[in-house]
């Protein structure tokens, strides 16, 4: 079932794309790995094992949808840190 804000963002055809750095306990990468991958709307582009980073791309219909996907890369077990590097809103009715 879809919130107000995605029937909002939806009707002005917003369609919002960023990737982030994530930091993690290089022994828990597998477990990072797939915990990230099964994310809907979450994807690995890139992945540095010995430096412990991964490069995820997120794609949402909404802002708020973005944020909670991150929010919940945050939270997986072996994720040390975070940081969103790129935003980008593309208007889906151009």
């Amino acid at each position: 079932m879809r919130s107000p804000e995605q029937y909002i963002s939806a009707l002005d055809g917003e369609y919002h794309i960023s990737s982030a750095i994530v930091q993690f306990k290089p022994e828990l990468m597998c477990r990072v790995n797939k915990q990230i991958g099964e994310l809907e709307g979450a994807e690995i582009s890139a992945t540095d094992q010995d430096k412990g980073k991964l490069v995820v791309v997120v794609e949402s219909e909404t802002e708020r949808g973005m944020v909670s996907v991150i929010d919940q890369i945050k939270d997986v077990d072996g994720v040390v840190n975070v940081s969103l590097v790129y935003h980008q809103i593309d208007d889906e009715n151009e």
